[in-house]
């Protein structure tokens, strides 16, 4: 994960941030932000992206739109390294760079009350957490 322009840059408007995930990346447990919107855009391999019980499937060149309030869910479910840029607004580069430091340190095995604290700093509200730990939420490149 790389952030590209940040709250301080933007005013607090926007974030980007590229990722990478690796084949098979489950990604992120589904959630919804009710201030935030996301837009995401794929530059290599395909992104699987949940939304509202929709399933998309993205390649490269290809975007879409998460609105607020959305319950959503990015993973990747191919053979070979998903690419990506990804756009929050207002700014939410702040989630993403503890949500970073919180897989690293737990081995990407961060306990759901872990994960339910961060939310609440960051308007992100998970909608299905396992009882025990959640395994391997993101495995960057």
């Amino acid at each position: 994960m790389t952030v590209k322009l940040g709250a301080e840059a933007t005013g607090g408007a926007y974030s980007l941030i590229e990722y990478t995930h690796a084949p098979h990346t489950a990604g992120p447990p589904p959630h919804v932000h009710h201030e935030h919107e996301e837009a995401f855009h794929v530059t290599a391999g395909e992104l699987t992206l949940d939304v509202d019980g929709t399933t998309l499937t993205l390649g490269p060149g290809d975007y879409a739109v998460v609105p607020r309030g959305a319950v959503h869910r990015p993973y990747n479910t191919g053979d070979v390294p998903v690419a990506f840029f990804f756009l929050a607004s207002p700014a939410l580069d702040g989630f993403f760079v503890e949500m970073a430091d919180l897989n690293a340190a737990t081995d990407g095995s961060p306990s759901p009350e872990r994960l339910r604290r961060i939310g609440e700093r960051w308007d992100t509200e998970f909608t299905r957490l396992p009882a025990a730990r959640v395994v391997r939420l993101f495995n960057e490149e």
